[in-house]
């Protein structure tokens, strides 16, 4: 939260804060989730400020200094930034819809790209090989536009108007297409990993070669027309209808996003559901029978009356809501549960969730090892016992005599 006396001494206005900040400049303003709206600021100094979520809608903020400031997550909606310096300022994802800017305004190329498609002030829609990357789009019009190798990392597009936009290789990383028009939309070997595509249009829209690892599906909307990879739409199909009682064996389900699937009673033999997200879904009698699960999310599913015989198991995501039970005739062994250290990336999971890793089964060289040794281990006990008895026999007597008296 902000800090009160910096809150107070904007709302004093420019001439009272600009006058302490000037004694205070080894102060960095903490202006954080502040209420700043419809306020008139303009001239005023916040250099380096941090001004991440505050509220200036409709605040003027002409000529002010804000190089260096952050202004992450800040509602900037119609705000006057005209002959404002925004120097090195962090505007990820800013709602900057409705504001002012002029060419005066010092700002970079980034976050000007966003503030023209925002409000419709582009004179093409060639975004080609721009950065984009963790910007709010929330609701733009980019329909028809050229995003081919585009850096859409991180970007905000729900309900954005893409239609026949053309994003050929275009970097989508855990962009939000949330309710987005993809109608006509061309994807071809994009990158839409951890993408969310739920509730989003996709009619007539082209994935052909997409990366979709570990995307939501759910609720999406397909047509015939839809040109997708099998195994995504596969995918698809699950996430949105269901696998209850399907043959699936073989099938190829890696990296795939099937939170809440029903796989009831579902023949999932020799699938690849490696590194997929099982979260609550339901697996109840399934068959998984060699079934490759290694880095899978079950957090919170039940695979007590899944058959698991020959499941690879190592490094499975858990939960304290998980249930598993592992067959005494599963080649993995004995089933351990450790804490998951949490990375950045990849899944999601919740901070309690646990990775159950496997041991390694014992081979057949280690168990013939162990005969040998007891083979071993009986011709000596046998020769100490041999020579015990020999020396008993035949006492004060040398070696050869012995020798001889044994043999006799």
């Amino acid at each position: 939260m902000a800090n009160a006396e910096h809150s107070a001494l904007v709302e004093q206005g420019v001439a009272v804060w600009n006058q302490w900040y000037q004694k205070h400049k080894g102060v960095v303003p903490d202006l954080t989730k502040a209420n700043l709206s419809n306020l008139d600021l303009s001239g005023i100094d916040l250099n380096r400020a941090n001004l991440a979520e505050a509220n200036l809608s409709n605040t003027n903020l002409s000529q002010a200094k804000l190089s260096n400031a952050d202004l992450h997550r800040a509602s900037l909606l119609g705000a006057n930034l005209e002959d404002a310096d925004l120097k090195n300022a962090n505007l990820d994802y800013a709602i900057v819809a409705r504001s002012t800017i002029n060419r005066k305004t010092i700002i970079a190329d980034k976050y000007r790209t966003v503030h023209e498609v925002i409000n419709n002030k582009t004179d093409s829609k060639d975004f080609s090989g721009k950065d984009l990357s963790n910007s709010n789009l929330y609701h733009a019009d980019l329909s028809q536009a050229n995003l081919s190798h585009t850096k859409l990392v991180n970007v905000n597009l729900n309900s954005a108007d893409l239609n026949n936009a053309y994003l050929h290789k275009a970097d989508l990383t855990n962009a939000n297409l949330q309710n987005a028009n993809l109608i006509n939309a061309y994807f071809s070997q994009a990158n839409l990993t951890q993408a969310n595509l739920g509730g989003a249009s996709c009619y007539g829209a082209y994935f052909i070669g997409a990366d979709l690892s570990l995307a939501n599906l759910k609720a999406s909307k397909i047509s015939r027309k839809t040109m997708i990879d099998l195994k995504w739409f596969s995918v698809w199909e699950i996430v949105n209808c269901g696998a209850a009682g399907r043959n699936l064996s073989g099938v190829d389900l890696s990296n795939a996003n099937l939170q809440g699937a029903n796989f009831e009673q579902a023949n999932l033999t020799n699938a690849k559901l490696n590194h997929t997200i099982l979260r609550w879904s339901n697996l109840d009698r399934a068959n998984l029978t060699n079934t490759n699960l290694v880095g899978a999310n079950v957090c919170g599913v039940d695979l007590a009356g899944a058959n698991l015989k020959g499941a690879k198991l190592k490094a499975i995501i858990s939960d304290r809501h998980t249930k598993l039970s592992v067959p005494e005739n599963s080649h993995e062994g004995k089933v351990m549960v450790k804490p998951r250290s949490v990375a950045t990336g990849a899944i999601a999971t919740p901070s309690n969730s646990t990775v159950i890793e496997t041991a390694a089964p014992q081979t057949k060289a280690n168990k013939t090892n162990k005969i040998l040794l007891v083979l071993l281990l009986g011709i000596v006990v046998s020769a100490v016992a041999i020579g015990y008895v020999f020396i008993e026999r035949t006492p004060g007597s040398s070696w050869s005599e012995k020798l001889q008296n044994w043999q006799q």
